[in-house]
């Protein structure tokens, strides 16, 4: 069950500040997303509970087809092989997807349409050790996304997802994730909070902010920047 204002309250701080608490609680950099994992746009925030994907990359060779045939081939791919239900079926408000692309970073694992798919149901952003397509696209629907690379390829013949690689521990950019752990985004990139510590890390991250805009005051007044 997700906590909706733990996340409200979340996204409405600095990863920084969240980085600062969790150096408090004895974290330090295990829980930093490598910052090789980009936001896709300026001004992006995301906060949510992990739901987690462990993708596996498919060896077998590709098999000579005309494009009728490659038609069948995608459609039964994207039933059988690649079911994005069976992770979105988990996705909704409070949640960020984390998927790890076991390396595979050419493939347009996340496009447009997963994205407004994924906006609709109210999902928070997803963090992909891998590639993003569309990338114009979902700027311009303002999708939260992290990514590795922008990947241009669909999935079919690349990528297999299988249900029981569904909320299981995976690694994204260097940092274990396990399902129901927050995960905090904004242009400084991304941070693991475990969830056993979630609601501690918010309160010293909210104090932290906090101060820093007290001091901060002074010098805002005076300029009138709003932040």
């Amino acid at each position: 069950m997700q906590d909706l204002e733990l996340v409200k309250r979340y996204r409405e701080i600095r990863v920084a500040d969240v980085v600062d608490a969790l150096d408090r609680y004895g974290f330090h950099d295990r829980v930093l997303v490598s910052n090789e994992i980009k936001p896709l746009y300026t001004g992006i925030r995301m906060a949510g509970y992990a739901v987690t994907v462990r993708a596996n990359r498919v060896q077998e060779e590709f098999p000579s087809l005309t494009p009728e045939e490659y038609e069948r081939y995608a459609g039964e791919w994207y039933g059988k092989r690649a079911n994005y239900e069976h992770f979105m079926k988990h996705a909704g408000p409070g949640v960020v997807i984390a998927v790890d692309l076991d390396g595979y970073n050419d493939v347009g694992f996340w496009g447009s349409m997963v994205g407004l798919s994924a906006k609709a149901k109210g999902v928070e952003g997803i963090v992909l050790d891998g590639g993003c397509r569309d990338t114009y696209e979902i700027r311009k629907i303002q999708f939260p996304v992290f990514c590795r690379a922008v990947g241009r390829t669909e999935v079919v013949g690349r990528i297999e997802i299988k249900p029981e690689n569904v909320n299981v521990p995976v690694t994204i950019g260097g940092a274990n994730v396990n399902p129901g752990d927050i995960l905090v985004g904004d242009d400084d990139g991304v941070v693991v909070v475990p969830k056993k510590v979630a609601a501690q890390v918010l309160e010293r991250a909210e104090k932290q902010l906090n101060l820093d805009r007290e001091s901060q005051k002074p010098y805002l007044d005076k300029t009138g920047i709003k932040l």
